[in-house]
């Protein structure tokens, strides 16, 4: 506020004459103090939503906020004027249920969401949906980098999108241009971590030492039934540190702790994946209801206008101020300046690589060698020959690995069953994952060991990066052990492949645990999932 000083101590006969007025500059606000105001504003618009729709889920985004403030306005790379550039830093909100966390801090920091979509959260055909939903035939909205809802797809999703950044940036980095460097960071709560698959893809990450990966775990010891400790009991850091990852716990909502928290994890090079574990209040702002479970849906909407009038917020709805409006606008061309400097390394990369940039254009514009570029690069097979149709499938896939490099094969620890090794293709994996592997970040060829659910949520994690073709084989039986990240390819209109073989009644003599009797049926009454079972080699 300014100050104004009048008069000073003049004799009395020369204050008639002598008046003068000082007025003392605004100062600006301090990166604390805009983040805060943020963090608190970004609350005040998940309440309106939810509340509005009286619908959602409250304690995330009022939990988290901090989080969130430190994230979109101070650490992560991004440009909401260009939401697909290549090299942005990519989040995901596993905790999906917790969307207006994300569609909060997407409208505030200048992407494409507006105010009229805020409002219509959890309605048909809003870009507000109930959980996130990757861009779409039926969603687009910027800044989503992929569908979350079922608990633990999203941060095995981003182990896959780690991994096809470190795939990206192996083929397309030369010593001279480094064009893909950037982070992949999740955020996420105990029902993320208490799902088997995280725990595989988790296993996965510091294996193949993705330290381009980062967890942001909101331990506010809370789940939807009961407190976590009721269902929980184990140190989450330390089995995350028996894995092979970096573990750090701060104070969730002390800005300066999440600040070096991210700065650390973004700049420690060491080969293991990060996980920060910030010790929060759910639904922090309603004290009617923080810190408990009653806090994680909307049990706390009648309280809405207290809260909302405690955080110091006007009545007005949705309310964003100027000085946070500004706040981000500055950051935006902050973050625009790096944006240009990128820009003009990727114009000189392009220059001296004209192969690898006519690959990555085609990659980015989804462009696929054409059906009889295809067939001709297929073998014929002779009418009638007896040949497995996993033997044949193999020829195939080679024949289709050549007329595209970046189509990616993979397998449950079935390689050799499956048939689907894409013949000089390599293994993909850090070169360190064991000592005298012979992996490669480049390499074709994803080792998944025997963990299929991982290897479904990570295939999905490859495919909503968007440079890479994928596909992950096992056998018939054991795919209903993906059955959920396979459900969320075909809802987002995914183009992932499943190699599934063994699927004869020639599995017989294994026992009925391995004969997929009932499987394909259930496969094919998914909505948007092509399913072909071809009977011969020419099929």
């Amino acid at each position: 506020m300014a100050a104004s000083v009048e008069g000073f101590s003049a004799p009395r006969a020369a204050r008639s004459t002598r008046r003068m007025t000082v007025t003392a500059a605004t100062a600006a606000p301090s990166l604390t103090e805009s983040l805060t105001q943020a963090a608190n504003e970004a609350r005040g618009i998940a309440m309106d939503a939810i509340a509005q729709a009286n619908s959602g889920h409250l304690g995330l985004p009022l939990g988290a906020a901090e989080v969130g403030a430190v994230l979109f306005g101070e650490k992560m790379q991004y440009n909401p004027e260009d939401p697909q550039w290549l090299n942005r830093d990519r989040f995901i909100l596993s905790a999906g249920h917790g969307s207006m966390f994300l569609y909060s801090w997407l409208h505030m920091a200048g992407y494409d969401l507006p105010h009229e979509e805020l409002s219509k959260f959890r309605q048909l055909d809003s870009m507000t949906p109930g959980h996130p939903e990757f861009p779409s035939s039926h969603h687009n909205t910027p800044g989503i980098e992929s569908t979350t809802g079922p608990l633990g797809q999203g941060i095995s999703n981003a182990v896959g999108m780690a991994a096809a950044a470190k795939m990206a940036g192996a083929l397309f980095n030369t010593e001279d241009h480094t064009i893909i460097d950037h982070h992949v960071i999740a955020l996420c709560g105990d029902g993320c971590l208490q799902e088997g698959c995280s725990a595989e893809a988790a296993a996965i990450a510091a294996h193949e030492k993705l330290d381009n990966l980062i967890y942001m775990y909101d331990a506010n010891d809370v789940t939807l039934d009961k407190m976590a400790d009721f269902t929980q009991s184990e140190d989450v850091g330390a089995r995350f540190e028996a894995y092979g990852w970096d573990v750090e716990t701060i104070d969730g909502h002390d800005l300066a702790a999440l600040s070096k928290a991210v700065d650390t994890a973004k700049s420690t090079k060491n080969g293991k994946p990060k996980l920060i574990i910030c010790k929060t209040i759910i639904g922090k702002g309603i004290d009617a209801v923080a810190g408990t479970n009653a806090a994680h849906g909307e049990a706390g909407v009648e309280y809405v206008d207290e809260a909302r009038a405690a955080l110091g917020l006007p009545e007005e709805k949705y309310y964003v101020s100027p000085e946070t409006r500004t706040f981000f606008e500055e950051r935006k061309e902050a973050l625009k300046s790096d944006y240009d400097a990128w820009q003009t390394t990727f114009a000189a990369w392009k220059e001296a690589n004209p192969e690898k940039a006519t690959l990555l254009a085609d990659a980015v514009d989804k462009k696929m060698p054409t059906v009889e570029e295809m067939f001709a690069a297929i073998p014929e097979f002779e009418a009638g020959k007896a040949m497995a149709t996993r033997a044949s499938g193999s020829d195939v896939l080679q024949g289709i690995a050549k007329t595209n490099p970046l189509y990616i094969s993979g397998s449950a620890d079935l390689h050799g069953s499956n048939k689907n090794y894409i013949n000089g293709g390599g293994d993909f994996g850090s070169p360190e994952a064991p000592v005298g592997g012979g992996k490669t970040y480049a390499g074709r060829n994803v080792y998944y060991g025997i963990r299929e659910h991982a290897m479904g949520s990570m295939l999905n994690g490859f495919a909503y990066y968007g440079l890479f073709r994928v596909s992950g084989a096992t056998f018939l039986v054991f795919v209903d052990y993906l059955r959920a990240p396979v459900r969320v390819a075909a809802l987002s209109e995914l183009p992932v492949g499943y190699i599934l073989t063994h699927d004869s009644i020639g599995v017989g003599e294994d026992g009925p645990t391995h004969q997929p009797v009932e499987t394909v049926s259930g496969l094919r009454v998914m909505p948007n999932l092509d399913v072909i079972r071809p009977a011969d080699a020419e099929e």
